[in-house]
């Protein structure tokens, strides 16, 4: 599927208005089924749709490595399903235990209380360990990599992206979405997909800011620094201190401000 459309929009300046194609990032749902019965809508930019589900139900907690093999792309669709239906094969039972733990996080974590948010995220993963410290001046040059791998961005201007990198700062994947949570699902699911996760020696890059789900997927995935163009939130910072993560924020011409455990830089 595709990931931009032409548009005809109205191009208004000094005075003159044209009429022009422009190139629109494309939005559309992805349902995620188990058992036949649906349990996710989201709203994504096409492609990665497996990593994308593969790393959500990672992060939280509702798949296991032996059973990244059973999301897949759903089949004997109607037309205007097909390519925008995933099916989990899983028992619909040991399933619903697993979402139902998730669905209540998720109330607790919904901005309500961010002090139930961070004690449900103490219950539900452990302070990360290992990972040598990364230089500054390979995290001062990696939102600038990113952003050199960005072709949707490039002819849209209006999709997130998130990347991993090594602790040397070669890039490993990057992913593009309309949904920053999902550019991150992506290179998660792409990183358990080849047997990287817990990512203890990897770097994460997004191109927004670092909101609370951004700092608790990345935990999830055992990546120990978050690099961002952008700033974090308080509940970011909370939850990476809770779980030993690093953030870096204002990223930008090789300074940034790191927000918790600088002992990760050196």
């Amino acid at each position: 599927m595709k990931k931009s459309e032409r548009r005809g929009v109205n191009r208004i300046g000094r005075g003159n208005a044209a009429l022009r194609d422009d190139d629109v990032v494309v939005e559309a749902p992805l349902e995620l089924r188990v058992g036949g019965r649906s349990v996710l809508v989201t709203m994504r930019t096409p492609g990665n749709d497996l990593e994308l589900i593969r790393g959500f139900l990672w992060a939280e907690q509702a798949i296991t490595v032996d059973e990244l093999s059973l999301v897949r792309v759903a089949e004997q669709l109607s037309a205007a399903e097909q390519g925008n239906v995933v099916d989990f094969t899983i028992d619909p039972e040991r399933f619903a235990e697993r979402w139902t733990q998730r669905a209540l996080f998720a109330s607790s974590a919904c901005g309500v209380c961010g002090a139930t948010a961070i004690d449900s995220v103490a219950t539900r993963l452990s302070p990360l360990r290992g990972g040598d410290a990364v230089s500054a001046t390979v995290i001062g040059g990696l939102v600038d990599s990113l952003r050199a791998a960005q072709p949707v961005f490039d002819v849209t201007g209006a999709i997130h992206a998130a990347g991993l990198f090594d602790s040397g700062g070669g890039l490993l994947c990057v992913r593009e979405d309309v949904g920053r949570h999902n550019a991150v699902d992506k290179v998660i699911g792409w990183a358990a997909g080849s047997g990287l996760l817990p990512a203890a020696e990897l770097v994460l890059v997004v191109s927004g800011r670092i909101s609370f789900e951004i700092a608790y997927k990345a935990a999830a995935a055992g990546i120990p620094i978050v690099v961002s163009v952008s700033a974090p939130t308080t509940l970011a910072i909370d939850v990476a201190e809770r779980c030993r993560v690093c953030l870096c924020g204002f990223t930008r011409e090789g300074k940034f401000n790191i927000y918790s455990h600088p002992f990760r830089v050196s």
